[in-house]
């Protein structure tokens, strides 16, 4: 199996993934078909310092939680406490740690795979997470695809913005990111009705990012 197909076989793990945190944008019947990888650890620190933003906020609700990426020493806050899914080169074809969180708004994840300069394959990255994802649906009416696909640079990285959407209302966003030695990709999804919340939740992750491979203070 070569370097492309072993990627977009990890993003249809990690997009599968999603799926199964996703329980409040799809219904019970989206499961994916893959074997479940295994739990890692992670290293966090709760910090309330987003937690007292504007009344009703997402980030009102719990405390939000510092995570470091113990591999790559990329750093990042969540809205709670992650789920961690490992993923290794072994099982998968790749090694690779994915953080995810459900809250009442929907569900965001941040994943970081030990991928070199991967930039080449941004497209086929994000073919890959809408694919993976659809994998696990049964209906039509759930089926995300993926609009105002733009190039973006982060750090001074290249990168892929796009919005994710669902005939049944279901709405999110994803960010793509080539870096030197690692692939990160985070994703936001939310039922009809929960867009505006969680991608305010989604804007304080990206804004939250800190990645000692740049020289950059923050995400873009």
């Amino acid at each position: 199996m070569n370097r492309r197909s072993h990627f977009q076989r990890l993003l249809l793990l990690a997009a599968s993934t999603t799926v199964i945190a996703g329980g409040a944008v799809l219904p019970s019947s989206a499961m994916a078909a893959m074997a479940a990888p295994h739990t890692a650890t992670v290293t966090t620190s709760a910090s309330d310092h987003d937690a007292h933003r504007q009344h009703g906020s997402p980030a009102s609700a719990k405390q939000w939680v510092e995570t470091t990426d113990a591999v790559s020493g990329i750093k990042f806050r969540l809205p709670g406490k992650p789920e961690v899914v490992h993923f290794t080169q072994a099982v998968d074809g790749m090694n690779g740690r994915l953080y995810k969180v459900r809250t009442d708004n929907g569900v965001i994840v941040f994943a970081v795979f030990d991928l070199p300069s991967a930039q080449g394959e941004l497209d086929d990255a994000l073919r890959g997470l809408v694919d993976g994802y659809n994998a696990g649906t049964q209906s039509p009416q759930h089926k995300l695809s993926s609009t105002d696909v733009h190039k973006i640079t982060t750090h001074g990285r290249p990168g892929l913005d796009a919005r994710l959407s669902a005939p049944d209302g279901a709405a999110g966003s994803a960010r793509l990111i080539a870096g030197d030695a690692h692939f990160i990709e985070i994703i936001s999804l939310s039922p009809k009705g929960k867009e505006k919340p969680m991608h305010e939740t989604y804007q304080q992750l990206l804004a939250s990012v800190r990645n000692p491979h740049t020289h950059a203070p923050r995400a873009d």
